[in-house]
């Protein structure tokens, strides 16, 4: 039978520092992981950020656009209706001196056939009304 032995005082101050050098580096590990989950929270927060910021811009600069686009559709439909409006105003001027020039032409005419008539009865009349 063996007998047991006991570990020396020597050999229990090497595993005592090989025990606290193990718990150290446990803690530096834990540190660092700390340390690696902060950052990445940081990262993430940080790039959160960035992609809102980038948004919020792209948004202000598309809604920017759109109303540049909304003005210029606006001014183009009033110019398009300024234009009409002349336009209509032509025809209706062409119309009006279109309709006075019949209108002229017609009486003119209506008076130089009663005239003709006139002229004719007039003529007959005092020609002897044969």
């Amino acid at each position: 039978m063996q007998g047991n032995r006991c570990a020396t005082a020597e050999e229990v101050a090497v595993l005592r520092e090989r025990v606290a050098r193990v718990e150290g580096g446990h803690d530096h590990l834990r540190d660092g992981l700390d340390i690696l989950s902060r950052q990445f929270s940081e990262l993430r927060r940080d790039l959160t950020q960035a992609v809102d910021d980038n948004a919020a811009c792209t948004r202000q600069e598309i809604m920017s656009r759109v109303d540049a686009m909304s003005r210029n559709t606006h001014r183009r439909d009033a110019e398009v209706s300024d234009r009409l409006a002349r336009i209509e105003g032509g025809i209706r001027l062409a119309n009006w001196i279109t309709v006075t020039v019949i209108a002229g032409a017609t009486t003119l005419l209506s008076w130089a056939q009663m005239g003709d008539a006139l002229w004719r009865f007039w003529t007959h009349f005092l020609a002897g009304g044969a």
